[in-house]
């Protein structure tokens, strides 16, 4: 399979191997912002979850410990959230190539 992303924020307009068009419509992607509010769900409620087992911090512990993971985070959420768009937008609606 070809490179999705050309650079860290940049994707390419098309798949290297098969030609296949990444961006069907204008505003396509915007459904994998929901994608990754979901995946940094996933990511930051099992941190909140150690925090609150080990050293129970005042809401300002959670806010930070919520803030540094979702930096640190949001590169690969941005990257995996676009392609498991791709892939479930292509399973429900397939392309007719």
């Amino acid at each position: 399979m070809g490179d999705v992303f050309r650079k860290p924020f940049v994707m390419n307009p098309t798949c290297a191997q098969c030609g296949i068009v990444y961006e069907r419509e204008r505003g396509y992607f915007m459904m994998s912002v929901f994608v990754g509010y979901v995946m940094s769900f996933f990511v930051v409620v099992p941190v909140l979850v150690a925090l609150y087992l080990t050293i129970r911090p005042s809401m300002t512990g959670y806010l930070v410990g919520a803030a540094i993971t979702l930096l640190l985070a949001i590169p690969f959420i941005f990257h995996y959230a676009r392609v498991v768009w791709m892939h479930l937008d292509e399973w429900m609606d397939p392309r007719r190539i």
